[in-house]
């Protein structure tokens, strides 16, 4: 019978080879499932060590029936779903992918924000359609738009660094980020109103958190200038979903581009999919080759170090560390 029992609950790669070299070094049992409903995942975790999740929601529930679990790593930056209070009372380290894919979704962002500013795929329609001259809509020089960027953390970074060169007037807004720090950054400390009411591009790259859930919502969107778009490659509940559509159907914004929605996959019905001025597409931002590779093994690394006594690099919930 193996030292150790690491139970995957969920995932939706092809395989787990990149977790399983990263145990390979420990007496361990690795249960690979696919199981979101809390009685499935309890019947194979109750007595497990470890667990890594995805999709898997870890309600208070849950977590206080897992007799031996030391910790619970996730395949994302995000850690909404995970009961963080309920984890630390049980003494549960709870750890994320904390930095992976910074590349890939802040160039995924700025080909969103490109679009949107271009319409390189709105011309290639109208050419196929068999027009030429008379392309319908204003374009505006992006040298002179102001992008609003909302949070300051690696991802909004990077994103920031690609579109200097794009743009003149970067506005940023981080409830956390002293103004001094954005300043040497090359941006301008702005609050959120300022960026709602002045931003002509609106980019979210903040997690969500219960401050942040819903933080686009109808009020927010009528601040808005009715020439503004909003880009979303952060998480879906950012944005009040049925706001925008309201927004969207009554002008009050010029169009959106979202890699990610409230529910995923969406119903095919959502009228989002209505709109030719919203680009939708499936939460596509973070892949590449070499990040779903870091994506699968951070986790069970962690994971490793837990098991092997020592402290995870990605912890999330760090007042763990005053009840050790």
């Amino acid at each position: 019978m193996a030292k150790f029992k690491v139970v995957i609950t969920d995932h939706e790669y092809d395989n787990i080879e990149n977790e399983k070299q990263a145990l390979s070094g420990l007496d361990v049992e690795l249960l690979d499932c696919q199981y979101k409903n809390p009685e499935d995942i309890l019947r194979v975790a109750k007595d497990a060590d470890a667990l890594i999740i995805q999709y898997a929601k870890m309600p208070r529930a849950l977590v206080e029936q897992l007799d031996r679990c030391k910790v619970i790593a996730r395949y994302a930056t995000g850690f909404d779903g995970i009961d963080l209070q309920a984890c630390t009372e049980k003494g549960i380290y709870v750890c994320n992918v904390s930095d992976y894919c910074r590349e890939e979704v802040s160039t995924y962002a700025l080909s969103l924000l490109l679009e949107m500013a271009t319409r390189v795929g709105k011309h290639n329609a109208w050419t196929h359609q068999g027009n030429w001259f008379g392309m319908p809509g204003k374009q505006h020089s992006l040298r002179h738009q102001v992008i609003g960027v909302v949070s300051f953390g690696r991802i909004a970074r990077s994103y920031i660094d690609k579109i200097k060169p794009l743009c003149d007037n970067i506005w940023v807004y981080d409830a956390y980020v002293d103004d001094d720090t954005i300043l040497q950054y090359g941006a301008v400390p702005k609050t959120l109103d300022e960026i709602y009411e002045g931003a002509d591009y609106i980019s979210l790259h903040c997690p969500l958190t219960d401050q942040t859930r819903h933080l686009i919502d109808r009020e927010a969107l009528q601040k808005m200038k009715k020439s503004a778009v909003l880009i979303n490659v952060a998480r879906g509940a950012v944005v009040c979903e049925k706001d925008l559509i309201w927004a969207l159907e009554n002008g009050e914004i010029a169009g959106a581009a979202l890699d990610v929605l409230e529910q995923e996959p969406p119903e095919k019905d959502n009228p989002l999919f209505r709109f030719d001025n919203v680009i939708i597409s499936p939460h596509a931002a973070w892949y590449s080759e070499e990040s779903q590779a870091i994506l699968q093994r951070t986790p069970a690394e962690d994971v490793a170090r837990v098991l092997r006594g020592e402290l995870p690099l990605n912890l999330v919930n760090k007042e763990i560390l005053n009840k050790k």
